[in-house]
């Protein structure tokens, strides 16, 4: 009778301890959720100030790019997102003032954890793109990816307003940073010839890509600041080959509460990109950074 009693206590005993450790986990999981919905991003559009001559079946004329990131929820620093964008190349030439060249679109579920002055991210890259009023290249080009980066926070867009919202101090010659690199999916021991399979990729051979940003603050007067970047791409395919692009953005923003409105210029220092290249083009317009 006695044991039996024991018994009972015991168990009455690790019930309420087993109630306890469940609590504490469920306040661990919950406590530091949050949803978020919060979304920002970048518009830019401008014109191309050389180039004028047809090249590589392009009569460059205009672009226009727009990014947008949907933050859902944040749990203890783990941030899950959408990215959203697409790229339009708009040609000028003799025959017509706009004739629409391609257009890239993005679809990117994907995370960023943040620390207090850098983070790190992971994305599902789908890429895809199509060209409007040309000829036939055998369909559209698109591929999936997955890309891991780290930077520090002013290198990403969502973060630049709060950095021209520091002491000057702590602003002027200041570098930002990102770090990226990614793998393309594709068919296991496709090669180079191979069309691979439709629900990985289409009508390309990449394989790695890498991905790197350096910012450089100029200055800051008031509500006026400068920054410029200097952006360097590269894409290895499965020949063995690489391609790469190099170019450098200079910026004259006017900050606002929230949002940040810039002219800039573009120069594009190298590119053998066989997709989407702009060698030697020189651009300038304004973007809306929110």
């Amino acid at each position: 009778m006695r044991t039996g009693r024991w018994f009972f206590l015991f168990l009455l005993a690790l019930e309420m301890h087993v109630s306890a450790g469940i609590s504490d986990a469920w306040h661990w999981l919950s406590d530091d959720f949050e949803v978020l919905m919060n979304t920002n991003g970048q518009i830019t559009f401008a014109p191309y100030l050389n180039g004028r001559q047809p090249r590589n079946d392009f009569a460059p004329g205009y672009r226009s790019d727009f990014y947008a990131y949907v933050d859902f929820f944040k749990w203890k620093g783990l941030v899950s997102n959408w990215l959203i964008a697409n790229s339009t190349i708009i040609e000028s030439s003799d025959s017509s003032n706009f004739k629409l060249h391609r257009i890239r679109y993005t679809l990117t579920p994907g995370y960023r954890y943040e620390f207090d002055t850098w983070l790190i991210s992971g994305l599902l890259l789908h890429e895809c793109i199509h060209e409007i009023d040309h000829g036939p290249t055998g369909g559209s080009i698109w591929w999936n990816s997955f890309r891991f980066g780290f930077g520090s926070k002013a290198a990403y867009q969502q973060f630049l307003v709060e950095r021209y919202r520091k002491p000057f101090s702590s602003f002027l010659g200041h570098w930002d940073y990102q770090i990226n690199a990614g793998v393309f999916l594709h068919k296991f021991g496709q090669s180079a010839d191979d069309p691979g399979s439709i629900w990985l990729a289409q009508n390309n051979d990449y394989r790695y890509e890498e991905f790197s940003l350096l910012r450089y603050y100029i200055g800051r007067w008031g509500r006026w600041g400068s920054y410029a970047d200097l952006n360097n791409n590269m894409w290895y395919r499965a020949n063995g080959s690489i391609e790469q692009k190099w170019s450098i953005n200079t910026n004259l923003l006017l900050r606002g509460r929230a949002n940040i409105a810039a002219l800039y210029c573009n120069y594009v220092l190298f590119d053998n990109n066989n997709i989407d290249n702009e060698n030697g083009l020189a651009a300038a317009g304004f973007k809306i950074v929110f």
